[in-house]
């Protein structure tokens, strides 16, 4: 074995390793929102969260196995293993292309009923009394994390509230909105307007959301540019193999 093939058979393995943890990191992201999701799944609807935090955990695990394979087809210098190692990795290439075209493609559709499922909870399914139905109690405690976590009131603003099913059912016609608007939650918080998030939950939500999808994005494309490299450096090695074989 000449240096050149064995710095690259090393450099496979390192790129191999790279891709293992960053597999192990997919995993994680995938996990995280998994357990997020539980919280503000309900105002998404259809469980679109958690299926895209499953297939997230699902595509992670994949990655780490071929990682770990890549590692052996390296160090063994299998010429097999490692062609159908970079089968495997072009295949996951072209999948996680065509997800992210389809992501994005359903982006509009997702912020539609986004904001279709916040309005009618707003409008009519929020109930923060003790007769409410389980369905109800699902959705305001939803409602109720969204609008502490991402700073938010009511679907457009503060005035939802006011034509909405909650406001007319309340004996206190001075509560405004409920006290998860508060930006600090104090005895009468709610009766005053300076002392509520102004911004609506349909424009906090959606910039909310895409700034956790920015954090995926971002561990994507550090795994895709692993991926090409892996590529190229399986395709260069099966090559120098394949050479030192016809020499022998």
């Amino acid at each position: 074995m000449n240096c050149g093939q064995s710095c690259l058979k090393y450099l496979l393995f390192a790129f191999n390793l790279l891709f293992w943890i960053l597999g192990l990191v997919v995993i994680g992201v995938g996990a995280y929102s998994r357990i997020s999701s539980k919280n503000y799944d309900t105002l998404l609807g259809d469980g679109g969260v958690a299926s895209a935090s499953n297939i997230l955990i699902a595509s992670g695990a994949f990655v780490t196995v071929i990682g770990f394979l890549g590692c052996c087809g390296a160090i063994r210098e299998s010429k097999c293993m490692l062609v159908m190692y970079f089968i495997m990795v072009l295949l996951i290439f072209i999948l996680e292309i065509a997800a992210g075209a389809m992501a994005y493609a359903m982006k509009g559709a997702m912020e539609k009923g986004f904001t279709d499922t916040l309005t009618e909870v707003v409008n009519k399914n929020y109930n923060d009394q003790p007769n409410a139905s389980v369905s109800q109690k699902e959705f305001t405690a939803s409602l109720d994390w969204f609008q502490k976590e991402v700073k938010c009131c009511g679907a457009g603003g503060i005035n939802d509230w006011l034509n909405s099913t909650w406001f007319k059912e309340q004996t206190d016609k001075f509560n405004l909105a409920p006290k998860s608007c508060c930006i600090v939650e104090v005895p009468g918080c709610q009766k005053i307007k300076l002392s509520l998030y102004r911004t609506g939950c349909v424009d906090a939500g959606v910039k909310f959301v895409n700034s956790h999808v920015m954090d995926v994005v971002k561990v994507a494309i550090g795994v895709a540019v692993v991926q090409l490299l892996v590529m190229i450096s399986a395709i260069c090695l099966c090559k120098a193999i394949g050479s030192e074989e016809e020499m022998a």
